[in-house]
């Protein structure tokens, strides 16, 4: 519902709607007074059952939310790390109680209301009037009927009246305004020094007895990799394309049917009208857009004319739709464009999305590598096109042989074909034959001793590898890793005393407040920095990291040192306010938004609050099955 009224609203109540309700809630659907499906229910509020099928539809709608986010593919373990699942059931059972605390305060939708906020909406409308058979095809091709559409819209006006209502009390009086404005924008700056520990290294004292101890309780670390030793057979692809001749007329064949792989293919840029058409208005609307069309052929400026009278998105750049190629546009839109001179105006071009009409502003020419200069390239594909087909035949046919033989041992023997092989190696430092192939390496390591691969294929051709030996993990004898682990323990002992060195210091900041801060930066061999300016509105600085910015807006100059130093940036920092700069004088446009900022935190905070309130009153139970 609410994905529907984002698209579609355009009256400025529906607008509002939205924006108040999107605040807190995303889904549509809970709160239908549903009271059955108690252990198939993901949650009962009060009663009221959130069935399974809502949940699907919610953590669905949420999932591609964070997908579009990503690009298409959300990152390894984001659902974990987000709880997604209990996310999704928590906002559907906030969305129920949001509901039933408005009905239990009186807030009534009625029928009236109802149809007014349908009849609104341009997307059941034809030339602005609504359509009743319209309404029915959009929500059939929707699939929603309307008794479900119309419960769903009387819950999110319901919702909107709550929020409106509850927003009453987070108004923002001129002096909080004054206040907030005042501290908010009010600049700070540190004066900071960072400990690191690689300064402390040469102050670690040890014995043979601290490393020892030291290996022994972390001798896990220095377990060797796993080493794996090979015989393979081998079946290269570029041995295989040596064999291969390709004809020149197939190379000039291959050039003419992909040229868009060759360079740039003609493209042009038009500017269009659209005015959309639907099967019931097609004919009443075909005198309009000759209208318009004579209006643009008699010379008035087409930007002008499609930003008056477009129907889509191109509309506020009047028109313009970019550059194109072949192939990009629907076919009839795509013919005339790909006809028309430059500066040149169609006739009136029907698609599936209306009538357009279309003006030509330019043409940018293909631009091809030449046939000779990308011949090679050609030849190679072709090479590596039919290389790769009778390969796979010869590796097929060749293990199928090393199969009935019993081992690959015996397959040589049997053929005289002579193995190759490799010497131990572990997997992150590959022989050269397999270098860059990490489908080979990765089987590898995967087989035990005198196990066979299946027919791997890389990038290099086939390849199939018994593993001779193998040598496992071990922890080795600490004199064989003696230097690592001396160069371990000063690091580690180092991060020790550089901790101690800067809680010491801050320490000793805190507890004097006359004492020299450069002074005592001195004696630990740092030098004082200064950082640039930032407020609470722009919490940046480019000498200093985000946590050390989050500590430091907490500090005043009562306060002027944080209770803990900050690690960040392979650093500890230890820092003080300098100053506070008063916030600029603001314009009227700054003051206005952030006051509107100011009042939907309120109001949020309000809503928060009763939300809070309707859960320990009520009875929420959570069925942890669909958490799992």
């Amino acid at each position: 519902m609410l994905d529907l009224l984002r698209r579609k609203a355009q009256s400025p109540y529906l607008q509002a709607t939205v924006l108040v309700i999107i605040v807190v809630f995303i889904f549509w659907g809970v709160g239908s007074n549903n009271q059955s499906g108690g252990q198939n229910a993901v949650a009962t509020v009060n009663g009221e059952s959130i069935t399974i099928m809502e949940f699907d539809q919610a953590y669905q709608r949420t999932m591609d939310k964070y997908r579009n986010q990503f690009g298409g593919n959300l990152p390894k373990g984001f659902l974990e790390a987000m709880n997604l699942k209990k996310q999704v059931i928590n906002e559907l059972i906030q969305r129920s109680l949001l509901l039933q605390g408005g009905e239990e305060i009186g807030i009534y939708v009625s029928n009236m209301e109802i149809q007014n906020g349908i009849k609104e909406m341009t997307v059941f409308q034809n030339n602005g009037v609504f359509d009743v058979t319209r309404y029915k095809d959009v929500l059939k091709g929707s699939r929603m009927t309307p008794t479900k559409f119309e419960a769903g819209l009387r819950d999110d006006m319901i919702a909107t009246k709550v929020g409106m209502g509850l927003g009453g009390f987070g108004r923002v009086s001129p002096r909080e305004l004054d206040e907030r404005f005042r501290f908010d924008n009010s600049e700070l700056r540190f004066d900071y020094a960072v400990f690191k520990a690689e300064s402390y290294g040469d102050k670690v004292k040890f014995t043979p007895e601290a490393l020892t101890e030291y290996f022994e309780k972390n001798k896990e670390t220095y377990k060797t990799p796993p080493q794996v030793k090979l015989k393979y057979l081998s079946f290269p692809i570029k041995d295989e394309m040596a064999k291969i001749t390709i004809p020149q007329e197939e190379i000039e064949a291959y050039y003419n049917s992909h040229q868009g792989d060759f360079g740039q293919l003609e493209k042009r840029r038009v500017r269009h009208i659209l005015l959309k058409t639907t099967e019931q208005d097609k004919e009443q609307r075909r005198p309009e857009i000759e209208k318009i069309l004579a209006r643009a052929k008699a010379g008035e400026d087409f930007a002008a004319l499609a930003m008056e009278f477009s129907q889509d998105g191109s509309a506020a750049r009047g028109g313009d739709l970019g550059f194109f190629g072949q192939g990009q546009m629907v076919p009839e839109f795509e013919e005339v464009a790909f006809r028309l001179q430059k500066g040149e105006i169609s006739d009136v071009v029907t698609s599936q999305f209306g009538y357009h009409i279309i003006k030509l502003e330019e043409i940018q020419p293909a631009k091809l590598t030449p046939l000779a200069e990308a011949k090679g390239a050609i030849e190679n594909k072709l090479k590596k096109q039919q290389a790769e087909n009778s390969l796979f035949e010869k590796a097929n046919e060749a293990y199928e042989k090393i199969i009935f033989a019993g081992s690959l041992a015996k397959y040589a023997e049997n053929f005289t074909i002579t193995l190759s092989g490799t010497d131990f190696f572990i997997q992150s430092s590959p022989p050269p034959a397999f270098d860059g192939h990490p489908e080979v390496i990765s089987t590898a390591f995967s087989l035990k001793k005198g196990e066979l691969s299946s027919l791997i294929n890389s990038s290099a051709g086939y390849t199939v590898l018994m593993v001779e030996d193998r040598k496992e993990p071990e922890i080795p004898a600490f004199e064989e890793v003696k230097e690592k682990v001396k160069k371990d323990f000063i690091g580690a002992e180092a991060k020790v005393l550089c901790q101690k060195a800067a809680e010491d210091t801050l320490a000793a900041l805190r507890l004097q407040a006359d004492v020299d801060f450069a002074k005592k930066m001195k004696e630990n061999g740092l030098s004082v920095q200064e950082s640039g300016y930032f407020s609470r509105i722009k919490r940046t600085s480019k000498e200093l990291p985000k946590q050390v910015i989050e500590t430091g807006l907490t500090l005043t100059a009562e306060s002027p040192y944080p209770e803990k130093v900050v690690t960040a940036d392979n650093g500890i920092y230890v820092f003080r306010l300098k100053d506070v700069k008063d916030a600029p004088a603001e314009n009227d446009k700054e003051r206005q938004a952030f006051e509107a900022r100011l009042a939907m935190e309120k109001q949020k905070q309000v809503m928060d609050a009763w939300l809070a309130y309707l859960m320990k009153m009520g009875k929420v139970t959570i069925n942890e099955k669909y958490l799992n």
